[in-house]
């Protein structure tokens, strides 16, 4: 048995999956990382991991706005501080410039105004609720330093000096709060605030006003001083020379602040009202030039004028001070407002948002698990052979809707093909039983057809040699025949010789007839003559007697003659008609030689034909005895292969019930 009936039934292969590129990167290049931490992770990990991935962002940024909101809270928040810290110092100013005016008259005229204890207590109230709000707020404002710096100038005004320190230690101390407004400004963001309106506002009235302010009070403390002396020195002129142009600096500054603001936002330019303050300060500062350094008018009602003068631009200051901070807290108050309206409604929405992609990321979750699960569920049906329940049709359009009609599809699909293989399993086991029962019949007959032919191919080596051997006699045959034709030949030359012959026999029988019809016609003759001699003998008598016995003689003799004439005649036609007989016979065998010599020729032709015919017969029957040998190679391997199609029927039967089984584990409705 060939070693293809040995071989074990062959297993199905295994499921081999396409080609794959030779690395992850290759098929997916930069996305590699992901694509291969998303294939080793669930999809519930999934959804956290794109979640947080999605919530980190998310919440960076909103942590970002969140502190950039917060912090613009804080930053507005510390603003107010610093307009609360600002308020005080502006009423501590206030009456830190009227302790000033009293301390300079008194000092000038040795008299202290009927003002100066009422200023005084006020001023050191005012310094205790600043001690206060120091004590409060300094740390968070930075303004340790320069508070004490404040305080020690604060405690120098208290010795008794002339009026020219007096005045010196005053400004110093005031001075000292308008350094420490300016500390507060720094500190509490003010100087940085980011908005155009209440940037302006604050330059207005924290780094603008106070100067102004200042400057008007060294002008109303100053002037009035030289006033009260009814004179006024070089120096004094050029001090005085030099202030006014600065004060007014300062307020075209102002302006110039307020008209940015006014066109910002006009309506925040009512809210200010500037415009009486401002023609307030212009008119002292247009008295105080004419008085003082103009006319040098020293008289009591020009010094009650420039005193009333003073004390109204600066009240109108201090009042434009605090509708400027009223304002600017109002503005910084708003901003705050809004931007804690903006943060609750940042904050709804993102927890609106937040709460409605949570939602729809956990139903989408849902729904994408469930439909996995269903899949997964109806795909372990499908490997565990139960095709008994189809998945359902979903309701939903999404793609797990759709993959779930693709199983179906699927389901469908395997449903009809497992009935189908089934089917033909069964007929595929009952067509490889018979195949192999065929087979092995097949076999039996292939190994007799093998023995036959087998028998066939030495009978047919016998025939050939037979064949052979009658060739080689056929043409030995020919040879004979040939000779034999050749002798024919010759015997029929000869046979032509005899024809000949006997013609001639023929001719001279027929010439020997007419010689006896001669002889017959001298014997008549002589009869004749031996009559009439007899006559004339008779005639003569006895004369004629001697003639008479010789024309006896004669006439016997010629009788004798005649009879033997006869006879000769007779023997003579019968030889001629023997001699024509024979020469009949000699002819036909002439004839008969001649067809026999034709036909030796014949049959030379012939036993020459019949002789290479022979060979040919012989070589033909090399090759069928050849061609026999090869079909007995032949039957043998198309045994050998029958019994290769009866192992691999066998084979194709023990699958085919494999495949019965295999098949008979999936079970459909």
């Amino acid at each position: 048995m060939s070693d293809v009936s040995k071989t074990p039934a062959v297993q199905p292969a295994p499921f081999q999956a396409s080609a794959t590129p030779r690395s992850a990167f290759q098929a997916h290049g930069l996305w590699m990382p992901g694509v291969v931490l998303m294939r080793n992770l669930g999809f519930k990990s999934k959804a956290l991991l794109i979640c947080l991935l999605f919530l980190i962002p998310l919440s960076v940024l909103t942590w970002s706005y969140y502190a950039n909101v917060l912090e613009s809270l804080q930053f507005s928040a510390k603003e107010r501080i610093g307009v609360e810290y600002n308020r005080q110092i502006f009423r501590t100013l206030d009456l830190a410039q009227q302790a000033r005016r009293d301390a300079v008259a008194a000092a000038i005229t040795g008299i202290s105004p009927g003002t100066r204890a009422s200023v005084t207590e006020q001023l050191h109230e005012a310094q205790r609720m600043l001690d206060r709000t120091e004590h409060r707020l300094g740390a968070e404002l930075g303004s340790a330093r320069v508070y004490a710096d404040m305080q020690t100038a604060l405690a120098a005004t208290t010795e008794p000096l002339d009026p020219a320190v007096v005045f010196a230690r005053h400004t110093a101390y005031i001075q000292s709060l308008i350094n420490l407004m300016e500390q507060v400004t720094d500190g509490s963001n003010l100087t940085l605030d980011p908005e155009i309106n209440s940037f302006y506002l604050m330059d207005t009235v924290f780094a603008r006003l106070p100067d102004m302010i200042e400057n008007t009070g060294k002008l109303r403390g100053f002037g009035l001083s030289i006033l009260k002396a009814g004179r006024i020195t070089k120096e004094q002129q050029s001090a005085l020379a030099n202030w006014i142009p600065i004060a007014e600096f300062q307020t075209a500054r102002m302006l110039s602040n307020l008209a940015k603001v006014k066109a910002n936002d006009p309506q925040l330019s009512e809210q200010v009202q500037s415009k009486q303050t401002l023609q307030d300060t212009a008119a002292f500062f247009t008295l105080a030039r004419q008085s003082v350094i103009n006319q040098q008018d020293y008289a009591a009602h020009v010094q009650a004028a420039y005193l009333s003068t003073a004390n109204h631009a600066i009240e109108a200051q201090y009042v434009f001070a605090e509708r400027l901070m009223t304002v600017l807290d109002k503005v910084l108050l708003e901003r705050i407002s809004g931007l804690q309206q903006k943060l609750s409604i940042i904050s709804l929405m993102l927890i609106t948002s937040n709460l409605a992609a949570g939602y729809g990321f956990y139903t989408f979750y849902l729904v994408t698990s469930g439909g996995l699960n269903l899949i997964s569920k109806h795909l372990r049906e499908m490997r565990a052979g139960d095709l008994r329940t189809a998945p359902a049709l979903p309701w939903g359009k999404d793609e797990p809707a759709q993959v779930i009609i693709d199983l179906r599809h699927a389901y469908e699909s395997l449903h009809t093909l497992i009935r189908t293989v089934r089917h033909s399993a069964h007929a595929l086991h009952a067509a490889s039983a018979e195949i192999a029962a065929a087979s092995l019949d097949l076999s039996a007959r292939a190994e007799s057809a093998a023995a036959s032919l087998e028998e066939q191919s030495s009978t047919m080596e016998e025939i050939g040699a037979a064949v052979h051997n009658s060739a080689q006699q056929a043409d030995s045959a020919a040879h004979f025949a040939a000779d034999n034709a050749k002798v024919a030949e010759q015997g029929g030359v000869e046979i032509r010789a005899v024809v000949r012959t006997m013609r001639e026999i023929h001719t001279s029988s027929s010439k020997i007839k007419e010689i006896v019809g001669v002889i017959n016609g001298i014997a008549f003759q002589s009869n004749i003559l031996a009559l009439n001699a007899a006559v004339e003998a008779a005639r003569a008598g006895d004369q004629g007697s001697g003639f008479a016995v010789v024309a006896r003689e004669v006439r016997n003799l010629a009788h004798r003659s005649a009879a033997a004439s006869d006879e000769i005649k007779s023997l003579i036609s019968t030889s001629v008609e023997h001699v024509s007989a024979g020469s009949k016979i000699v002819e036909r065998a002439g004839a008969s030689m001649e067809t026999m010599v034709n036909n030796a020729r014949q049959i030379s032709a012939y036993l020459g034909e019949i002789s290479v015919a022979a060979k040919e017969e012989a070589a033909g029957l090399t090759q069928i005895s050849d061609a026999i040998q090869q079909l007995d190679e032949n039957t043998q391997h198309n045994a050998a292969l029958v019994e290769q199609t009866s192992a691999a029927a066998a084979a194709l039967n023990d699958q085919a019930e494999n495949l019965q089984q295999e098949i008979g584990k999936f079970k459909v409705a």
